[in-house]
């Protein structure tokens, strides 16, 4: 017996009534956004820092003033049809206050009583009108996807069913969240061509993921802390990725990006605002050596061993380009390199400790940086930076110090030598070169990985504080670069690629896909799978936006993602909640364009550690050993990913919604592909 479905329709749901009131709290390199209620302030613990705070998804009508300034305990004015961006500055590190007035529809801030403790914030799901699905079979319209007479397939139940009349009948898997997936039943997954428009990409930060080589975790002399190991490499490396490589197909998954690899630092610096905790360069940016591969990572070997046999399995590695800037000094490092600028000598100086009383940050107090023998270090013809006889940093995207490392001067025509230091670095490939600007070295650097080990693409980090001329020259050289090995090693593939990162871009075409940027990060889906998460047909308007963009500018591409290192773990937001981790995995991966899945998402991988540095937590070691309901999620998780890896059409494709009551219909076809996917309603309990 067919059973009805009882609905209300969402489909014409604005774009405003989707978003419930959020407001975004970002710095130049981290981002989180908290719901915004009239009913309670958000008390927020700040540190010192430069932010931008965006308030959007309000109703109504009302409109800011552009010229207001935040002012504490003064009231902004907002906008209701578009995103409100104020630049702020925090002088004290402490707890803050947003009260948010709905009738007035503005926005105070206030220095809070230190009593926040809570500073992981978990929400509630919204509560959202949705089709409800009560079980039986159910009959779904395809349009004119598939022909009369047609035998199709859902995907995630295996069911087959013939169309007739522009519809089939099937009954949905109890555990897709009401999905049906269908695809022409005679399709065959090995006529899939690869689309970098469809690609599903997975972001493994290396030594959080699994370690393959337990022999090379204390690379350098570095040091665990002995309590939560917060800011210390935990032993991930090139090995263990290679081991996971079967996994990670199994997801779906095309395209891996992975973290730098590049030799970091071999020292720390303090942790959070209050240096609670030391904090090496285990997540890959902040380099020491660009030219060759961190021992804590592996040998050149283990690369090339991970890139050839993701290769066999078809799926293509990018590095992590990161130009815009080295990492910082450490006492390691200046002991390491005769830098003569230490006011008292270590013979282990990663076995420094704090005195009583003292915390991290305390290191610096053995560092002259007075001294005229930085000189030694990077050299004021590399960098800018606040030492003597350095340029000094300025206040545009292009010429400020992101998190007060030293900014590469990329812009300059001074020819250069690297420093002394570097061209002793024990297995360098640095080498002088003639008449070679800053740009010329950071290029040749970057461009060797593709020359010698078949690299296929790059994430570029940090692309809107480097010169537009500096990636256009990386891309045409990385692109010759590839076409290069591949003559060489008789091997053939789509051309090189190349994902920016311009941080808080949201998902329409800029101009920086002018500068050699086949893709960017799109910082928008995160915010809007909140409702996803709730109810899958409240993705509805914002599919049909990134469809249309994709359509109206042919070279743009979004990547979308729900969790990444420098924002949130989405399965954090609701507490771990698996049920709506799997919803929220439906919205992502079956989104136009490309999606980005940060590792563990597929497994609600949980917060860790993070004393007062929030995002410490978004890095937790990846799990391996799953409960029940995280082994039901992961299986989820590879059928839909896997149908996202058998049909370019889902992220590449037309998206056409097929007018149906009682459920939220939708097709997407591109070139001999198409499939139909359906939501039929969360469950009735």
């Amino acid at each position: 017996m067919k059973l009805n479905l009882l609905t209300t329709s969402l489909l014409l749901l604005t774009s405003s009534a989707l978003a419930a009131p959020t407001i975004t709290i970002a710095t130049s390199t981290t981002s989180r956004d908290f719901p915004l209620s009239a009913e309670e302030p958000l008390i927020v613990p700040l540190q010192k820092n430069d932010y931008v705070i965006s308030v959007e998804g309000l109703n109504g009508k009302c409109s800011a003033d552009p010229k207001q300034k935040i002012k504490f305990s003064t009231p902004l004015k907002l906008n209701c049809d578009a995103r409100t961006e104020f630049p702020f500055k925090i002088r004290f590190t402490g707890d803050y206050a947003f009260t948010y007035n709905e009738t007035l529809q503005t926005l105070t801030l206030i220095r809070a009583p230190k009593t926040n403790t809570a500073k992981v914030f978990t929400r509630k799901l919204p509560d959202i009108k949705c089709e409800i699905y009560n079980g039986g079979p159910v009959t779904i319209k395809v349009g004119n996807t598939f022909a009369e007479g047609e035998t199709v397939r859902d995907a995630y139940s295996g069911q087959t069913a013939t169309v007739t009349n522009g519809a089939v009948e099937l009954v949905p898997s109890a555990s897709s969240g009401g999905l049906v997936l269908l695809e022409r039943a005679n399709f065959n997954p090995a006529e899939a061509e690869f689309d970098y428009r469809n690609a599903s990409i997975y972001f493994i930060l290396v030594d959080r993921f699994n370690n393959g080589d337990p022999s090379n975790d204390n690379a350098y002399g570095r040091q665990k802390d002995g309590k939560d190991e917060i800011g210390t490499f935990h032993g991930g490396d090139l090995k263990g990725v290679t081991a996971k490589l079967d996994y990670i197909k199994s997801l779906g998954v095309d395209v891996i990006w992975l973290s730098p690899i590049v030799e970091q630092i071999h020292g720390f610096v303090g942790g959070g605002d209050s240096g609670s905790f030391p904090f090496y360069g285990y997540h890959g940016y902040w380099t020491r050596d660009f030219t060759k591969i961190d021992e804590n990572f592996g040998r050149d070997e283990d690369l090339k061993t991970l890139v050839d046999e993701a290769h066999k399995r078809g799926i293509k590695i990018l590095l992590d380009a990161v130009v815009n800037h080295p990492g910082y000094a450490t006492l390691a490092d200046i002991k390491f390199d005769d830098i003569s600028v230490m006011r008292k000598e270590f013979d282990e100086p990663n076995r420094w400790q704090p005195p009583t009383g003292a915390n991290w940050h305390q290191f610096h107090g053995y560092i002259d940086y007075k001294s005229p023998n930085w000189s030694q270090w990077w050299g004021g013809d590399w960098v800018r930076s606040g030492l003597p006889g350095y340029p000094k940093p300025g206040s545009s995207d292009i010429e400020l110090t992101l998190a007060g490392m030293p900014d590469f001067r990329t812009e300059s025509t001074q020819a250069v030598t690297p420093p002394k230091w570097l061209l002793n670095n024990p297995g360098t490939r640095v080498e002088a070169r003639d008449n070679y600007t800053v740009a010329d070295y950071l290029i040749e650097w970057q461009t060797d990985w593709v020359k010698r080990f078949g690299i296929d693409g790059y994430r570029v980090d940090t692309v809107k504080h480097v010169e537009p001329e500096v990636w256009k020259r990386l891309k045409k050289e990385a692109t010759t670069s590839l076409e290069t090995w591949r003559k060489e090693n008789g091997a053939s593939g789509v051309p090189f690629w190349m994902m920016g990162e311009v941080w808080a871009h949201g998902p329409t075409r800029s101009p920086y896909f002018d500068d050699g940027f086949n893709a960017l990060i799109n910082f928008d889906l995160q915010k809007r799978m909140d409702h996803g998460a709730a109810c899958f047909s409240s993705m509805a308007d914002t599919y049909a936006g990134y469809a249309k963009e994709m359509v109206d500018e042919a070279d743009f591409l979004p990547v979308s993602y729900m969790s990444s290192h420098d924002t949130e773990l989405f399965a954090n937001r609701f507490g771990n909640n698996v049920t709506a981790q799997r919803n929220a995995a439906n919205a992502m991966l079956l989104s136009p364009g490309a999606v980005q899945i940060y590792y563990g998402d597929e497994v609600a991988r949980p917060f860790g550690p993070y004393a007062d540095d929030f995002h410490q937590g978004t890095r937790s070691d990846m799990i391996w050993d799953l409960d029940k309901d995280r082994q039901g999620l992961l299986s989820h998780w590879q059928k839909v990913g896997n149908f996202r890896s058998n049909h370019p059409a889902i992220g590449a494709g037309e998206h056409r919604v097929i007018e149906q009551d009682n459920a939220y219909v939708f097709s997407r076809t591109f070139n001999n592909d198409a499939v139909v996917v359906a939501f039929v309603g969360r469950d009735a309990k």
